[in-house]
């Protein structure tokens, strides 16, 4: 029997993430107020959330944002929507991704990740995988965020259904534990 060596890091990777990734979702959507149904899913949550629930959002500069050193930090971005067909998909092993517009909605394709995504060439220095996938189109709002759980949580980020455009945006990187 050949097994894809790419399917079987997929496997491994899901298997060192241990029996609570079994029990989470590969993504979670919700509102900022409801944060903290989610604390429990990562130690490092409970900092993550408290910067997500801040109310000087939209008035931050552009860059990152010191959280718990190499933890949780969090990059206000600015970003240029662009029209989700077509669109790569991209996951991460080692950090998970919060993500939540703050000056306009944007629409995000969420798939769980399979074989395609686990034998694309992974960047491992920059945390990142690309590949090419049909995903689920879902529209945030501000006051709206997502996860995105590795391995498995695959995401198209930075679209729109309403034409091109830019917007901020939040995205607070977690380490996975």
């Amino acid at each position: 029997m050949r097994i894809d060596k790419g399917l079987a890091l997929g496997v491994a990777l899901a298997a060192a993430i241990g029996a609570n990734a079994a029990a989470r979702p590969a993504h979670v959507v919700a509102k900022i107020a409801d944060a903290g149904k989610y604390v429990s899913l990562n130690p490092h949550f409970g900092k993550a959330f408290k910067f997500l629930a801040r109310t000087d959002l939209a008035t931050l500069a552009v860059g990152r944002y010191e959280i718990d050193g190499d933890n949780c930090w969090a990059m206000v971005q600015e970003a240029n929507l662009t029209p989700l067909k077509g669109a790569k998909v991209e996951a991460h092993r080692k950090y998970i991704d919060i993500q939540a517009p703050i000056s306009g909605s944007e629409t995000m394709g969420l798939m769980t990740m399979d074989a395609k995504g686990f034998a694309a060439p992974f960047d491992v220095e920059k945390d990142f995988v690309l590949f090419d996938a049909e995903t689920k189109p879902v529209t945030l709002q501000p006051g709206e965020f997502a996860i995105f759980f590795p391995p498995d949580g695959a995401h198209a980020p930075c679209h729109s259904e309403n034409g091109l455009r830019t917007i901020r945006k939040l995205v607070i990187k977690v380490k996975a534990e």
